[in-house]
């Protein structure tokens, strides 16, 4: 069932306990997840099975072909030796992420679903956002195996249960009184330097981008003066690390004067390069570029699994941020076609994808204009089987098969 995706930014909540998934939990997890693996075998044993009779074949014709080659050689042959190849072990970058049968005794946050809704800009002259860390364990995928995450609060709301950050929103022009606490309590778990780098800012990074120890925090002001969907990372050596780990958002400053519009929503794309059980992030994988996981929104598949409501007609705004932090996104919703896309800067119409490398952000326009549901995704159908998948959904449609 669709879920209410219209909470309003609590600009005081304060971080409520995490909620540790308990044995009992986990095993329905696991029970859910065997299930699902079995129609998975079921699918695919007639492609397993066409496949072996297709390599017996194969084998059998090269047998042929040797033994023929051998009579009518000129030279004698002494002994004719059919070596297997060696099976190597893989590579660090090339190692399966663990499943979540191999979580057991780890402890981590259950998921609790992101709304897609984008948050209202703060009231008040002077648009203040005070920034958190915390280092956190969490699943981003159904199947797989939780991991430790890095993340940002913004203004008490902490997105625990996946591995997305809250996007802060301001309109071209505001004043932004930025406060950033490099974890404020122990409960924040933070046992390393980081930083924030605001790609929207014109500041000197070498004084507000510096490294802040565990505990301490910095302040500034800056004005929004560029409209656009902006960036926001963790500058700390290794960047790849760190944004890889999960310290990426979306920071957008809407132009003055924007046309109102029916629903706005916001998509991060985001990786996840997943290592032990419970444990930090795969540096390996994050070199090799192999992420396990590609989400929107800090979780694979979870507006597939909880669409997102629009009505059809609405006319609809996406702001989608790529954060990468390396591989390209291809933003495409099937069914319709992007009335206005504003990337970087371009100003387009008519579009059927926008093209966003990793930091890259901007908006597309469109509206629905028959019931049903509408899968987007990245088009970059490899990335999307690893979770860049959702649903938009209009009241009282089926739900998406497959597509």
């Amino acid at each position: 069932m669709p879920i209410n995706l219209h909470p309003d930014l609590d600009q005081g909540a304060v971080d409520p306990a995490p909620h540790i998934v308990t044995d009992e939990e986990l095993q329905r997890l696991l029970s859910h997840d065997h299930d699902e693996r079995a129609l998975d075998r079921t699918n695919v044993r007639w492609l397993l099975t066409w496949a072996a009779l297709g390599g017996v074949g194969l084998a059998a014709i090269a047998l042929i072909v040797a033994v023929f080659a051998i009579v009518v050689s000129d030279k004698p042959s002494k002994t004719v030796t059919v070596a297997g190849a060696a099976v190597a072990a893989p590579a660090a970058a090339d190692r399966p992420a663990p499943s979540l049968a191999d979580a057991k005794g780890v402890k981590f946050e259950k998921f609790e679903p992101v709304s897609a809704t984008l948050p209202p800009v703060p009231s008040g002259t002077v648009k203040k956002f005070k920034v958190d860390v915390f280092q956190h364990v969490t699943q981003v995928s159904e199947a797989l195996a939780p991991t430790e995450v890095w993340s940002f609060a913004v203004n008490g709301k902490y997105h625990r249960g996946t591995g997305v950050s809250p996007p802060m929103v301001v309109t071209e022009g505001d004043k932004v009184d930025f406060t950033l606490t490099n974890g404020s309590t122990k409960a924040m778990n933070v046992n390393l330097p980081h930083s924030l780098d605001f790609h929207s800012a014109e500041v000197n990074p070498g004084s507000r981008y510096k490294d802040l120890a565990p505990g301490e925090s910095m302040h500034y002001r800056f004005v929004a003066k560029h409209p656009g969907v902006f960036m926001y990372h963790c500058a700390t050596q290794p960047v790849l690390q760190h944004t890889g780990a999960g310290m990426v958002g979306m920071f957008v400053v809407k132009p003055k004067g924007l046309a109102p519009v029916d629903k706005e929503l916001w998509i991060t794309q985001q990786e996840f390069y997943i290592g032990k059980a419970g444990g930090p992030p795969d540096m390996s994988k994050m070199s090799a570029k192999k992420p396990d996981v590609i989400a929107f929104n800090g979780y694979a598949n979870q507006y597939k699994d909880r669409p997102v409501s629009v009505k059809k007609g609405e006319k609809v705004r996406v702001f989608v941020m790529n954060a990468g932090p390396s591989i390209w996104s291809a933003f495409h919703v099937i069914g319709t076609v992007f009335d206005k896309t504003v990337i970087e800067g371009q100003v387009g119409r008519h579009a059927q994808t926008v093209d966003l490398a990793p930091s890259q952000g901007g908006w597309v326009e469109f509206t629905l204009d028959e019931e049903g549901t509408y899968p987007f995704v990245t088009h970059a159908f490899g990335d999307m089987v690893k979770g860049a998948l959702g649903v938009l959904a209009t009241p009282g449609a089926p739900k998406a098969a497959a597509h």
